[in-house]
């Protein structure tokens, strides 16, 4: 029999540790404090039931199984389902029973935990391990769930069977199963799957419970700074006590620790401890929003006594979400208009099987359009989604898997376990504006709503209401969240979002729900039904040019009209045969006016349509009206007069030969079995002009190398019927990095070809979680007489000739002033920011220079801000006005051991007593020390009519030793 095989080594993991907390271990060492292994790739499977023991069997032969990667659908399927005469209920379509099997052979210690982590299976998952039952998952087929395998795997390096069964045949007491819905449940290991190993003590999964894993949230954001929360909690396996320490660390993007907290307790045998540990940012802060979307990282370590045990990131994205009457929803105290798109997850043929970067590409295009809110109908969406729009920018609702039905008992016990499961797992996303607490069509639902709060008291509840039947108002959710299909009445009192709207392939629909909502501030924003065409039984999901976006992804002429309605950057696009009808020229612009032009000749220039239905839209459309036969049209857009944009159609001929492109060409294809491209053959003329309204022709693929195309003829995917001018394919990588070519042809045209590469993966998911981080110490100095008031938080140095920087291996750093007559000043009473620090301080003559000296500073790089306010304002009396003078500039230099002086920009120090909002002045430069020689910051005032002064300094290590040589 032959076997899949995989080694996962853990037992190094407690060899590698470190006496210190912080910046002692290496990346290398964080990176191995835990496993975790893909192991998505080469499971033998098997569709249709089979007699479970015997499958079990670690010595079952599966040798003639299929060998298959996840993501993994039972079977593919036509975008007709198959002609499947299934109603809404779905009975038979996809209804199939799975087995996968695996063998793995694990290296840990007997301490260490081992255990399989699954991001979604649809939709009754059970696990066997060498034979034993482990357990079974059935809360729902669209959230995460892990087994404990520790006490059934061998971690002797031998091999242990893995097998699943994986039932997607139609259940009562799974959600959102047991009645009608609007969208496929399709079946399959569709997300990604795991082998993890941790050590005995170590940060428990999100989803296991309600105090699980790691919470971060902000109780308190100002525009300056931010106090961050961070809930974690730690399990003890063992039999003794653990003494445990957890170390948070705050990350930039740059990879500089900017704050920590640490919290000791000593755990019980066999029990847990749950760590509340309360810090902040309070200088340089970068919020998070929709257009500077800048993501922390909270790194939290977990010691027992001086050895990592365990380490864990979560995304920190700072912004504050406020709704105000009145006003409506305020991002970071910014009021926003939401405008955006309900998605589904599903693609053409593999269904809910989809690679992650196709799900980024999903979130990639949103953003090129605008869309700034994606509603995740009607079920917890993949990681690789959310993740993606908290990198791009886009907020986001999300809703437990359901649709109309609803039982009670076990079913709705489900239901609200799976909630409390989606919360758990992407609570720590800040692009999750707020959660359902209501059922679609249906309305709030008191215990979905208590759920929610109960998880994450953080966020807004949506009702999901609907204009024909329950309540007219949000209830016991905070939001009321409707549907408007039928131009419901909204009211004014609730603060709503139109959760779902219908479509026009003119956008006029579309244009008439965006400013209904903008109409009134309480109705804060809108999404469309749908981003995508999507797989149903219901009567409307076909292939509609309404939505934005075909099932292919590629883009109707609506669209376009939501990029000039949501972005600034000034363009203009002239809707085809899709969208202009009947003479009528459809243009959509963010511009002032527009010209259109027929075979070069004017037709008009006009404004925006005046549409009292489409008044509060930022860009309406433009109709212009053609007499007689078009040819090429072009526009040109206007903006105070000037053309800032352009748009060609031109008139397509006959079709003459394919154009091929590969989508997404910017990231690499990567060697894993399971990541996917888009590959699009456009049917165009002689002159290249795509050729819209072909409809019909039947464009076959061919690939030779590394890669392999999806679908055949039995499924309409390959050859593959041209829609709108465009036949697509989807493209998979095998498990062998390569280069491809991919050649289409059709009856009559020229033939096309393109050429690409696949890259090496790496399983080791940790080298991609556990990142670079830079823990230097960050010491701040508060210089001033024996008497001052320290600044909190600061050091103090009053009055001695040196300071020592214990945190950089006791260097030394001296003040003087040249010429020898240094002061140290105290004194009281300043209004503003720093107040403490900048009110005292030392000073030297006008016509001297302060002269910072750092003795034995370790060898690195180093940003070092020094802060420079004269409390005592200089001025001249003229009548009973006092008139202030301005201090002049101070240069500041930097002196080498080799006596050079590199100049730093010039500071306009501040003086006063009442600063106001203000802070002190400051530099902030960069410092280079060989760890030798001493390195000489100079303070001067050229112009010599003004004492030279300095308050205090911040010195941050910024590059290693290691890293000094490449950086200078």
């Amino acid at each position: 029999m032959k076997r899949n095989e995989l080694i996962i080594c853990g037992i190094f993991l407690l060899g590698l540790i470190a006496p210190q907390w912080g910046n002692a271990q290496s990346t290398q060492q964080l990176q191995e404090a835990r496993v975790k292994q893909d192991i998505n790739q080469q499971w033998s499977f098997h569709r249709g039931e089979l007699n479970e023991k015997e499958v079990s069997d670690p010595g079952f032969d599966d040798s003639q199984w299929e060998k298959v990667n996840v993501p993994h659908v039972m079977k593919l399927s036509s975008n007709e389902l198959d002609n499947s005469s299934d109603t809404s209920s779905q009975l038979t379509f996809q209804r199939y029973i799975g087995y996968y099997r695996k063998e793995l052979k694990v290296e840990a210690t007997k301490e260490q935990k081992v255990f399989l982590e699954f991001e979604g299976a649809h939709q009754n998952t059970k696990l066997w391990v060498n034979g034993e039952f482990v357990g079974q998952d059935m809360v729902s087929g669209f959230t995460p769930f892990s087994f404990d395998v520790t006490d059934y795997v061998k971690k002797d390096g031998s091999a242990n069977s893995i097998v699943l069964s994986v039932d997607n045949r139609p259940n009562p007491v799974i959600p959102p199963d047991g009645d009608r819905r609007d969208y496929i449940l399709y079946s399959g290991l569709y997300r990604d799957v795991y082998l993890v190993v941790k050590n005995p003590v170590h940060i428990t999964f999100d989803w296991e419970d309600k105090y699980a894993g790691v919470f971060i949230t902000t109780p308190t954001i100002s525009k300056s700074n931010a106090t961050i929360n961070i809930r974690s909690t730690v399990k003890n396996t063992q039999s003794t006590p653990s003494k445990t320490t957890v170390v948070q660390r705050v990350v930039d993007k740059e990879g500089y620790v900017v704050t920590k907290a640490t919290e000791t307790y000593q755990i019980a045998p066999k029990a847990s401890h749950t760590f509340q540990q309360t810090t902040g940012i309070t200088e340089n802060l970068r919020r998070w929003s929709i257009d500077d979307p800048y993501l922390y990282k909270v790194q939290t370590l977990v010691y027992q006594d001086d050895q990592l045990m365990d380490v864990v990131e979560n995304p920190l994205g700072i912004r504050q979400f406020d709704f105000i009457h009145g006003e409506g929803f305020l991002l970071n105290g910014e009021n926003i208009e939401l405008v955006g798109v309900n998605k589904h997850q599903q693609y053409p043929y593999v269904g809910d099987a989809v690679a992650n970067s196709l799900h980024r590409k999903d979130a990639e295009q949103f953003k090129e359009t605008g869309y700034n809110v994606v509603r995740l109908a009607h079920y917890p969406h993949d990681n690789a989604f959310i993740e993606a729009c908290d990198e791009l920018g886009i907020l986001l609702i999300e809703e437990a898997p359901s649709w109309i039905h609803f039982v009670e008992g076990e079913w709705f016990d489900n239901l609200e376990e799976a909630t409390r499961i989606m919360i758990r797992n992407h609570r720590n996303h800040p692009s999750i504006l707020m959660w359902s607490g209501g059922l679609n069509h249906r309305g709030p639902v008191e215990r979905l709503h208590y759920a929610c709060k109960e998880e994450d008291p953080t966020r807004m509840t949506g009702s999901n209401g609907a204009p024909w039947t329950g309540p007219v108002h949000s209830g016991v959710c905070d939001i009321y969240t409707p549907m408007d299909y039928q131009n419901m009445p909204v009211t004014e009192n609730d603060f709503s979002f139109l959760c779902e709207h219908g479509s026009s392939d003119d956008a006029l629909t579309n244009q008439f729900e965006v400013s209904k909502s903008k109409a009134s501030a309480n109705r804060f924003g809108v999404a469309l039904w749908t981003a995508h065409d999507y797989f149903s039984f219901q009567k409307d999901w076909g292939m509609q040019v309404r939505r934005p976006y075909s099932i292919f992804r590629v883009p109707n002429p609506v669209n376009f009209w939501y990029k000039s309605e949501m972005t600034d950057v000034p363009m203009v696009y002239i809707a085809d045969e899709r969208a202009s009808k009947n003479n009528n020229i459809v243009v959509f612009s963010n511009c002032d006016e527009v010209e259109l032009y027929n075979d070069g000749k004017l037709i008009a220039r006009q404004k925006p349509d005046d549409d009292p239905n489409r008044a509060f839209c930022n860009s309406p459309s433009y109709t212009f009206r053609l007499v007689g036969e078009y040819g090429d049209l072009s526009a040109k857009g206007f903006i105070r007069g000037q053309q800032v944009a352009d748009y060609t159609l031109n008139k397509y001929g006959k079709a003459y030969q394919l154009k091929l492109e590969l989508e997404d060409q910017n990231a690499d294809i990567l060697a894993s079995g399971g990541d996917m491209r888009m590959v699009r053959a456009y049917i165009v003329d002689k002159d290249g002009n795509k050729v819209v309204g072909d409809n019909e022709t039947m464009v076959s693929f061919k690939i030779e190398g590394e890669g392999v195309l999806i679908g055949g003829k039995e499924i309409g995917a390959n050859p593959n019927k041209s829609y709108w001018g465009t036949a697509s394919i989807i493209l998979n990588s095998t498990l062998n990095a390569g280069k491809f070519k991919i050649t289409a042809k059709a009856k009559g045209l020229k033939s096309a070809t393109l050429e690409g590469e696949t890259f090496p993966y790496s399983t080791d998911m940790r080298k991609k979680e556990i990142s670079d981080v830079n823990d230097f110490p960050i010491v701040k100095v508060d210089l001033g007489g024996k008497d001052q008031l320290l600044q909190f938080d600061w050091n103090r140095w009053d009055e001695n000739k040196s300071f020592t920087l214990k945190d950089y291996e006791n260097a030394e750093v001296s003040v003087a002033a040249k010429n020898g007559d240094l002061k140290w000043n105290t004194a009281f009473g300043l209004l503003g920011n720093l107040p403490y620090l900048a009110m005292d301080g030392v000073t030297a003559k006008a016509d001297d220079q302060i002269e910072l000296t750092f003795n034995n500073l370790p060898k690195g790089k180093y940003e070092l801000t020094t802060y420079h306010h004269s409390i005592k304002v200089l001025a001249r009396v003229k009548g009973n006005a006092i008139l202030e003078k301005k201090l002049n500039t101070y240069q500041i230099s930097v002196k080498d051991n080799k006596g050079n002086r590199m100049p730093i920009p010039a500071i306009e120090p501040t003086s006063g007593v009442k600063l106001g909002n203000l802070y002190p002045a400051k530099a902030t430069y960069y410092i280079y020390s060989d760890g030798q020689s001493a390195v000489k910051v100079i303070v001067q005032n050229y112009a010599q009519d003004v004492p030279v002064v300095l308050n205090g300094f911040e010195i941050k290590q910024r590059v290693s030793e290691e890293k000094l040589k490449q950086t200078l």
